[in-house]
This record gives C-alpha cells, structure tokens and sequence, in this order.
C-alpha cells in the first residue's frame, strides 16, 4: 500500500510540473487548450505615383455641375503590386467639383471660356481603408478640358450616318428618346445595328438581344440611367461595366444632338458617365497578404 501511495505521488508531482512547464512555454494557456494558429503574412507595398485608370460613373457639365458636389469615379481595371491586386475594378474614388463655369456669350467676349475642375480625394477600399490619389504631376486639382472630355465616337462615322437618309432616320428617333424618354426600347434593333457601325462594343453588346443582362445589366435599365444621369443605383464592377455601355449612349446621343442643332462643342466642357479618368497615388501604400 505505501508503494502504491508512493507511485500515485510522483504521477502527481510530475503532473503538476508538466502543467507548470506546459503553461510557462505557452503564453500561460493550459495544454489541452487549442493553441491559436499563427497566420505568416508578407507586406507588399504600392509605389508613389501608381497609375489608377477610372471612370466617371455620372455626368458633369460646365455651369451646370455645383462647386462642392461630390463626385464619384470607379477603378476600372485592377492595381496590381507584386502580383497581387491591391485595388480592385469596380473600387470607388471619390471627388468634389471645385470649379465649374459655363459658356456664354459674355463670358466668350470677356475671354472667360467654360471651366470643369474637382478636387481629387481618395479611393475607399472594401475595408474603409482611403488611399489619397492626384492628377498628373501630383497636383490635387484635375482639370476637364475639351481633349480629355472628347466624344469617344469617331465623328467621320457619324458624319457617315448623318449623310444615310435611312441612318439619319433612326439616329433622330434616338435623340428625340433621350430627350422625351420614350420609344428607345422599341428602337433597340436599329440602336444595335448603329452600334456596331459606330464600333460601341458596350452598347452593341448590351442591345444584342431583348432581355439580355451584362453583369446584371440589361439594356432597358441602362437606358433609364442614361436618362437619370448616374449610375447611382449600382455598386463596384457593374457600376463600371454600366458606365461603359452608358457612356456610350450618352455620346451617342450627344453627337446626334450636336449635328441637330449645330453646337460645336468647343463652347463648354461636359464629361459624360463613362469618361475616363487617369490618376496616381499620392504616396506608397502598404497591403499584408497571407503568405
């Protein structure tokens, strides 16, 4: 019996130093408590003056468009830094309009033509996250201007149609929709026939065939954003997918108001949904991915 007394004695004399060493290696957690798995990350870092190529997702007008309004972009292609993508398509950018004049006459004879700028912010990252972003040259202020605001449709082609009396048709029944709101969607035949005569793949695409949804995007839908100005509606990848295929169809029509009434663009500065944006970070970043 004493031997017995004497074995069960160092059974727990040993227990107990095996639990006081098991606890002093391991941050005091008993042993049979499930040790936190420990996650090796690497951090990759986005240079200073990265390029990040958006898209205005609605429309801005000289005049029209109010000092102090908020303005939203979205990423359209992925920012990659050692392989791995750090600022996804569809990610949002935001903006504030700082400067906004229309054209007018006086302001023709005064040598004060139309002005467009916004103060550029910050892209906003899925997790809050804000990375500061600038114009070209690390200015803060991008400026609108006839060249980066141009219509993305080759006017020879339009020029082209509006000399077809059957092409002219139809391209007036479109302008009169976008003005009236009414009659496109039954016209959307002869918008995708013009479409890929005018070589706009987003919208061809889009008008292919009733009913038919890009990224859960159909053809109807994009028409009521074109005529609502925004693609507010929309979030991340089909807010650009959107603005591409509206933009289209806001030039589109533009170009056709223009040969209508005879306005020369020159003589104000609008940036239509789905123009593009070029812009940089304003300095490195940071990102930690699991390795």
């Amino acid at each position: 019996m004493k031997y017995w007394k004497a074995i069960l004695g160092l059974i727990a004399v040993g227990g107990f130093g095996y639990l006081a060493f098991s606890m002093r290696n391991n941050d005091g957690k008993l042993p049979w408590e499930a040790a936190e798995k420990v996650v090796q990350t690497q951090k990759i870092t986005l240079p200073a003056e990265s390029q990040v190529e958006c898209l205005l997702l609605e429309g801005l007008d000289a005049g029209g468009s109010k000092v102090g309004q908020e303005v939203t972009l979205g990423v359209l292609k992925d920012v990659k830094a050692g392989g791995k993508t750090v600022i996804p398509m569809g990610t949002k950018v935001i903006a504030e309009i700082s400067r906004s004049r229309g054209a007018s006459l006086l302001n023709a004879i005064s040598n004060t033509p139309a002005r467009l700028e916004m103060t550029l912010k910050h892209v906003v990252l899925s997790d809050g996250r804000e990375i500061p972003v600038r114009a070209n040259e690390g200015k803060e202020i991008y400026i609108f201007t006839q060249e980066n605001t141009a219509d993305r449709i080759d006017s020879a082609k339009i020029d082209n149609l509006w000399n077809d009396p059957e092409a002219r048709g139809s391209l007036l029944k479109i302008a009169e929709g976008a003005i009236t709101g009414k009659g496109l969607e039954e016209q959307q035949k002869q918008i995708k026939n013009l479409a890929d005569r005018l070589g706009l793949e987003h919208t061809s695409e889009l008008a292919s065939e009733p009913g038919k949804s890009v990224q859960g995007l159909d053809f109807i839908s994009a028409l009521d954003m074109m005529r609502k100005g925004d693609t507010g509606s929309l979030d991340g990848v089909q807010a650009v997918l959107a603005a591409q295929a509206v933009g289209e169809l806001a030039d589109l029509t533009s170009s056709i108001d223009h040969k209508v009434r005879g306005i020369f663009k020159g003589r104000t500065i609008r940036a239509t949904i789905g123009t593009p944006v070029l812009l940089y970070t304003a300095k490195a970043e940071s990102f930690e991915f699991p390795k």
